[in-house]
């Protein structure tokens, strides 16, 4: 039976009878759009890349997508699939504003702008550097250009609860009422995410056990008296190098997982 690639949060229809409700039908189907165009740059970029999309899920502020083996591909295809949304949702904006003039007299002006708005809002919106957004993603890809992944999710949870914390005291302080949904939804995911980095890791260890990439560049990794897991970059195939002898990743990976197989399903289970 072929897995339903497409779904929806709860959150979306609370969002899409909420807006039906109140009136703001039109404005709603603007944004919708708007959201459509951002998940269709990061799939035209996985495309080009050859990414395999595992799962499109549809919540209240936007769409999260899973790909098959994603935490074992090299950290510039992360960045290019991952700002793909942003470039869209950018093109789109510069060719709404180049052609307001001309399609002043043909639609509703007001709908016009709130779509150019639409664009900005996306754009601004998912720069924020939290989970799940895609700013998140480009700060996380570039970090593991330089740092082993262990120590790259130590700093991006210690990144969520000091930008969490900014948001929360910004919007109690100056009463910013209308952010509050944001904001809670930002919390929330923000949490879960802080919550499963465990978990994340021994994906990653999984999905690089899994789905090898022999394309990814070779980093050569000296390790003195660490573990081989706090040593491990993403987005690269590591070589250890222990005393003068270097080790693969993969025969590592391998005799560790077929050693631990508990680990295998912890992992799966755990994951989300």
């Amino acid at each position: 039976m072929r897995k339903n690639r497409l779904k929806f949060d709860l959150s979306f229809y609370a969002m899409t009878l909420l807006a039906i409700m109140l009136g703001y039908l039109n404005e709603y189907v603007i944004f919708a759009l708007t959201i459509i165009v951002h998940e269709c740059g990061h799939l035209t970029m996985a495309f080009f890349h050859k990414w395999e999309l595992e799962e499109l899920k549809f919540f209240a502020f936007g769409g999260i997508m899973q790909f098959k083996g994603e935490l074992n591909k090299s950290n510039m295809e992360d960045f290019i699939v991952s700002s793909g949304g942003i470039l869209f949702n950018f093109i789109t904006l510069i060719i709404l504003i180049l052609m307001r003039e001309k399609m002043s007299s043909f639609v509703n002006t007001m709908l016009y702008d709130y779509t150019i708005w639409a664009q900005l809002f996306v754009i601004t919106f998912n720069l924020i550097p939290l989970p799940p957004l895609d700013g998140s993603r480009l700060i996380n890809a570039i970090l593991c250009c330089f740092f082993p992944y262990k120590t790259v999710l130590r700093i991006i949870r210690r990144l969520n609860m000091g930008l969490m914390t900014l948001f929360i005291g910004i919007t109690i302080l100056y009463d910013i009422r209308q952010f509050f949904i944001i904001v809670s939804f930002l919390t929330y995911s923000t949490l879960r995410y802080n919550k499963h980095i465990y978990f994340l890791f021994q994906r990653f260890l999984l999905q690089k056990k899994m789905y090898i990439n022999v394309d990814l560049p070779r980093k050569i990794v000296k390790v003195r008296n660490d573990s081989l897991e706090d040593n491990i970059y993403r987005g690269y195939l590591n070589l250890f190098q222990v005393k003068n002898r270097l080790h693969d990743e993969i025969k590592w990976l391998k005799l560790k997982y077929e050693e631990n197989p508990s680990l295998i399903v912890d992992a799966q289970i755990k994951t989300d």
